[in-house]
C-alpha cells in the first residue's frame, strides 16, 4: 500500500509540477504582453504631447499671423489714391 501511495503521490507532484509549467508560461507570456500595451501607450502619450505642442505653436503663429494682418490693414486704410494724378497718398 506504502508503494501504491508514493507511486500515486509521483504521479501527482509530475502533474503538478507540469500544471505549474503551465501556469509559468502563461504569467510570462501576460507579462511580455503587458510590457507591450505599456511601450504602446508610452507611443501613444508621447505622440500626444507632440501634438499639444504643435497646436500650441500654431496657435501662437496663427494670433502673430493675425496681428500683423491687421497691422498691414491699419496701414493699407492709410493710403489714398487720387485719381487726377494717379498719385498715392499717405493720409
Amino acid at each position: 500500500k506504502v508503494t501504491d501511495a508514493l507511486s500515486r503521490t509521483t504521479v501527482s507532484a509530475g502533474q503538478v509540477t507540469t500544471m505549474m509549467d503551465t501556469v509559468v508560461s502563461a504569467v510570462e507570456s501576460q507579462t511580455q504582453a503587458i510590457m507591450q500595451v505599456t511601450e504602446g501607450i508610452d507611443q501613444i502619450s508621447s505622440v500626444v504631447q507632440n501634438n499639444s505642442a504643435t497646436a500650441e505653436e500654431s496657435a501662437a503663429a496663427s494670433e502673430e499671423l493675425n496681428s500683423q494682418a491687421q497691422l498691414l490693414k491699419n496701414l493699407v486704410g492709410r493710403f489714398e489714391i487720387s485719381t487726377e494724378e494717379s498719385e498715392i497718398e499717405l493720409v
